[in-house]
């Protein structure tokens, strides 16, 4: 027995457009969970030790997704992603480098101490003139670290007075390894006169250019590109006019930047020291100037 299904226009169409509204609406869903990139469903409450966990004991990327958390934060990847360049201690890699280096050269002959006469060499047959810059550079560098947060628009991390602390610690510690070494380890320069190792010229100007980096990198990286290529150049200067050994200036750059890390970690130490517990204790001195007078107003907030 054959039976005949008779379907009328209006309802043909009715399914028709039924079938059309799914398929837009499975195609909708799909698109949003692939473009926000979490699961349909959230992580479901369990029971532990009798306490309910909730979703607020998931982490966000848990919950959302980490798409979802990238999306909204652009600095969520290099927050979360752990390297040897962002961890505590990788500011301590290139001056333990730089410190190495020149120890070893004291230790050993060669190669390391063969590579300082071969440079030494060069420069005798090809530099026939001295230049005074470095001289220059490492009175002017100090001054120039520490004077720029003074200047209207250069805005330092830290106050007047943490600058101050942690600048003086760093010189300090700078000062006080270089003037050790000198008389302890006999070492002839270049020219033939004692006290070579390490530089002092290039302790003194890495030091302020690492303290420029610390306290100006968010006002503009060019600071601490020409502090660097400052500090750098007096170390090629010290070397072209025969006052000292490659590995000198090598010792010399690892002191200035060891020392700036030394000093800023000692900051809460002198705060511990001196009392100062409130983050609203500054320290002003600006410079007064007349038609007929000259002066300086001193001002201290505590």
């Amino acid at each position: 027995m054959i039976k005949r299904l008779h379907f009328s226009t209006n309802q043909y169409a009715s399914n028709k457009f039924t079938l059309r509204l799914l398929i837009v609406l499975m195609i909708a869903v799909f698109c949003n969970n692939a473009i926000m990139g979490q699961k349909d469903t959230l992580p479901p409450a369990t029971m532990t030790s009798n306490r309910l966990i909730t979703l607020d004991d998931f982490s966000p990327d848990a919950v959302y997704g980490k798409s979802y958390m990238e999306m909204m934060n652009p600095k969520y990847k290099s927050e979360k992603r752990k390297t040897i360049f962002n961890r505590q201690g990788s500011k301590f890699i290139l001056p333990t480098i730089f410190i190495a280096y020149g120890a070893s050269a004291r230790f050993n002959q060669l190669p390391i101490r063969q590579f300082d006469f071969d440079i030494d060499h060069e420069v005798r047959e090809h530099v026939f003139r001295t230049y005074d810059l470095d001289n220059y550079f490492e009175f002017g560098m100090p001054a120039l670290a520490y004077g720029l947060g003074y200047i209207p628009g250069v805005k330092a991390r830290n106050n007047h007075l943490d600058r101050t602390l942690a600048m003086a610690t760093s010189a300090l510690i700078m000062k006080g390894s270089v003037e050790l070494m000198k008389h302890t380890i006999p070492i002839q320069r270049p020219r033939g006169d004692m006290r070579s190792f390490p530089s002092g010229h290039t302790a003194v100007t890495m030091m302020s250019a690492h303290i420029m980096f610390k306290e100006y990198r968010d006002v503009s990286p060019w600071i601490c590109v020409g502090g660097y290529l400052m500090a750098t150049t007096t170390g090629v200067l010290r070397i072209s006019n025969r006052a000292h050994w490659f590995s000198d200036v090598m010792m010399g750059a690892g002191i200035g930047l060891l020392s700036v890390e030394i000093g800023y970690m000692l900051l809460p130490v002198w705060h511990k020291v001196l009392g100062i517990e409130s983050s609203e204790q500054c320290f002003a001195a600006v410079p007064m100037v007349g038609t007929k007078s000259l002066g300086l107003g001193l001002v201290y907030k505590f």
